[in-house]
C-alpha cells in the first residue's frame, strides 16, 4: 500500500527561483565578423540572442546553463551558474571552426570518389564522403591544402585549396578516361 504525504508534485508548487542576470563576454572573434550581425549566443535552455557588435551582452541565468557562440566559422562556449554571476564578465574565447569540406563532384557519386592529401594535410586515400574535418592550428584561421582526387574511369586530378573555418565547397572535375 503507498502512503501519499499530501504534498503536490505539480512544477507550479516549486519555490521560485532566483534568476540573475549574468555579463557574458565575446573574445578572439575577428571585428568584421563581430560587426557582421551573424553571430548569436544560445542557451543550453533554448534561448538565443544576437551577439551585439560590442561582444558583450546580458544573459538571464536561474540554473547552470551552457551559453555557446553560434555562427558559421567560429565557437565557443561557457558554463554559468547563478552563483558565479557576481558582476564580473564571463568569456567566451572564440576560436576557429575545422574546415569542414563539402565535395561537389558532379557524376562521380561522393562514395567512389578518393580523395588524398598531397600537401597541408595528413589524410590519405579516403572516400570524399567520409573525409574529416581539418582543424586549424591555434592562431590560424586560413590553411592552404593540396588534394589528389581520383574515381574509376577518371583521369585522377590535384588542385590546390585555401580552406576557412567553417564549411568550404570544393569542386571536383574529373575527366573521363576514354
Amino acid at each position: 500500500m503507498a502512503v501519499t504525504t499530501g504534498v503536490s508534485a505539480s512544477p507550479l508548487d516549486e519555490p521560485c527561483r532566483p534568476t540573475v542576470l549574468c555579463e557574458v563576454r565575446v573574445e578572439d572573434l575577428p571585428a568584421v565578423l563581430l560587426a557582421s550581425g551573424d553571430y548569436a549566443v544560445s542557451v543550453s535552455d533554448g534561448r538565443r540572442q544576437a551577439l551585439p557588435s560590442s561582444g558583450e551582452l546580458q544573459v538571464m541565468v536561474y540554473e547552470p546553463v551552457v551559453v555557446k557562440l553560434d555562427g558559421a566559422a567560429f565557437e565557443g562556449s561557457v558554463e554559468l551558474s547563478p552563483d558565479a554571476c557576481d558582476g564580473h564578465a564571463h568569456v567566451i574565447h572564440a576560436a576557429p571552426k575545422p574546415a569542414q569540406l563539402l565535395f561537389q563532384a558532379g557524376a562521380v557519386p561522393l562514395s567512389e570518389l578518393i580523395v588524398s592529401c598531397v600537401a597541408g594535410c595528413p589524410y590519405q586515400s579516403r572516400t570524399a564522403d567520409s573525409f574529416p574535418e581539418l582543424p586549424f592550428p591555434r592562431g590560424e584561421t586560413e590553411a592552404l591544402v593540396e588534394l589528389e582526387f581520383k574515381a574509376r574511369g577518371h583521369r585522377s586530378h590535384a588542385d590546390s585549396f585555401k580552406l576557412s573555418p567553417g564549411q568550404n565547397p570544393i569542386r571536383v572535375s574529373l575527366e573521363r578516361i576514354r
